[in-house]
């Protein structure tokens, strides 16, 4: 259980009480409207602000939340990248950290470091992530973004710890030579991206995968793109014979998945697909692009068809 603790934010909100004072031009009370009176007012008092919320983390005690349903582990060969609020100091240290993503939940909280304290925010998803911490004491803060490349065999962090009047950003990453992920033969991976806000029960999620139908293993590289270019999902993965990697788009947003493999004469050969908005409507579809026998693509969106009535309109008043 996280413990939770009411904290006052920085500064302190001080009513300064002024007494109003009246001055005449005689002691009789005749005079106190003869129009030479005058009244000083009082001055609204500084606002008190508002406490903040914060997860404590006490003295030596190491916090871990995860962002994204896989597919890189600790365990595995995909690693994760993690970011972590560091408190080396001798004084608590209260701290907001704000991680998105492109497609999909990332995270939000305020926690209270005491000394030698670790949050640890495990970000399992390959994706262009941007990471900002703010200081409360002192509303400094620092960003830094995560880039879906530096997600690999390797152990890799970004670290946040106050520093002189602001916040401190270090990082690092262990050096071996890494391949591409392997998917077995007839095995699959497949991740959620979205943030599961399709318009009602009835609108279906859309999946979009690469394939290997072919006899031979092949490397591909892959990347989920939305329309600003940012990454949602990306990686390079040997794929076995009638192996797959894919998601499941839980959000109506328009996605391209461009996919890029080297033919046998050494060239690129790539291919890209785009779902869009109106494909998301009551029925099971999916959209796959499948490896070739000849060294190229082949794109095909399936679906069930049915038609969906209500279900269709709120989509598209949705977009």
């Amino acid at each position: 259980m996280q413990r939770r603790t009411l904290l006052a934010a920085a500064g302190t909100g001080l009513a300064a009480a002024l007494t109003g004072c009246i001055a005449s031009a005689g002691d009789s009370a005749d005079d106190a409207d003869d129009g030479n009176s005058t009244t000083e007012s009082t001055p609204d008092p500084t606002p008190t602000p508002e406490p903040v919320e914060a997860v404590s983390v006490a003295t030596g005690e190491r916090l871990t939340t995860v962002v994204g349903d896989g597919p890189a582990s600790d365990d595995g060969t995909l690693k994760p990248h993690h970011v972590r609020l560091e408190n080396p100091t001798d004084e608590s240290w209260t701290a907001r950290i704000d991680v998105s993503r492109p497609l999909g939940a990332g995270h939000v909280e305020t926690y209270e470091l005491d000394h030698d304290a670790m949050v640890n925010v495990s970000l399992r998803v390959p994706a262009d992530y941007e990471v900002t911490v703010t200081d409360i004491g002192s509303d400094a803060a620092a960003t830094e973004s995560v880039g879906s490349e530096v997600f690999d065999c390797n152990r890799s962090w970004t670290a946040f710890s106050p520093g002189d009047g602001g916040v401190s950003v270090s990082g690092a990453s262990t050096r071996m030579a890494c391949g591409p992920r392997v998917v077995a033969a007839d095995d699959a991976v497949t991740v959620a991206l979205g943030d599961g806000s399709l318009p009602t029960e009835a609108v279906k999620p859309h999946g979009l995968a690469v394939a290997n139908p072919t006899d031979a293993a092949e490397v591909v590289e892959f990347a989920y793109e939305t329309p600003a270019g940012a990454v949602a999902f990306g990686g390079a993965y040997r794929l076995e014979p009638g192996a797959r990697v894919g998601a499941s788009l839980t959000e109506v947003r328009e996605v391209t998945l461009r996919v890029a493999r080297r033919s046998d004469s050494g060239d690129e050969v790539s291919e890209a697909v785009s779902v869009e908005k109106s494909q998301f409507d009551c029925n099971a579809s999916n959209t796959t692009v499948s490896l070739t026998d000849d060294g190229g693509f082949e794109a095909q969106t399936l679906s069930t068809l049915m038609f969906c009535g209500d279900a269709d309109a709120k989509n598209e008043s949705s977009a």
